[in-house]
């Protein structure tokens, strides 16, 4: 069952982005999933209750699988690993790559990545623009033992592609630590903003479905431009 509601929920994800279901508000009815994919409801049930925790859908008994639209409308998800394409639907979404460089690993770095110090990571700065707008300055280390290859060219695209599309890792979850702190004189600049004006500051440890990890990254928040999302369920 893994692999089949594996490809229905990354199908349906990709076809909810792309606006196929944009006019009628909602999903397929679950007899027609099951019909069209060709499996059990159980596989059918377990694709859409994880679109139902990454805020994509909610459910109405008896009546359907409808579209959640304000997980869709220009807020970050603290659910969701997909980035900026699936936060900012139909935004231009571009990435200025300020630094690119190998870098080696120091005994704390070394200890979240459960890797030796000193093995090689791959050090990533770079700004995330949405409609032009500065939205955020990202610093990602990847650990090169399993982000094998980085490059310019990637690092300008989306990286969790080419994890996923290249590279053919499954990316599972993610630890988050948000806190607020003040911008410092560089990051002002890239937002137009003073120093000492506000920070929202996000640092997120990254792992593969394997529960490795492959990333460590800290992003710093225009805080002008960013609303985070948080769903909840009672």
């Amino acid at each position: 069952m893994s692999t089949k509601y594996r490809k229905i929920l990354q199908e349906l994800e990709n076809d909810i982005l792309a606006g196929k279901y944009n006019q009628i508000k909602k999903l397929p009815k679950e007899e027609d999933l099951i019909n069209h994919y060709q499996v059990s409801r159980t596989t059918i049930r377990k694709a859409i209750s994880i679109l139902v925790s990454k805020g994509y859908v909610y459910q109405i008994q008896g009546s359907g699988i409808f579209l959640r639209e304000s997980a869709l409308k220009g807020y970050l998800s603290l659910e969701s690993l997909k980035g900026l394409t699936r936060d900012y639907p139909n935004k231009k979404i571009e990435s200025n790559v300020i630094e690119l460089k190998l870098v080696q690993a120091d005994e704390q770095k070394a200890a979240v990545m459960k890797c030796d110090v000193n093995s090689p990571l791959y050090f990533l700065k770079r700004v995330r623009l949405v409609d032009g707008n500065p939205l955020t300055v990202e610093y990602t280390y990847f650990n090169k033992k399993v982000i094998s290859y980085m490059s310019e060219e990637i690092a300008k695209k989306s990286i969790y592609s080419y994890i996923i599309d290249d590279l053919g890792y499954n990316i599972g979850f993610a630890d988050k630590v948000i806190y607020a702190d003040k911008l410092d004189e560089e990051i002002a600049q890239y937002f137009c903003l003073q120093q000492g004006d506000p920070a929202l500051i996000i640092e997120s440890t990254e792992f593969l479905s394997t529960g490795e990890v492959f990333a460590i990254s800290t992003s710093v928040h225009n805080y002008k431009s960013t609303k985070l999302l948080k769903l909840s369920n009672f």
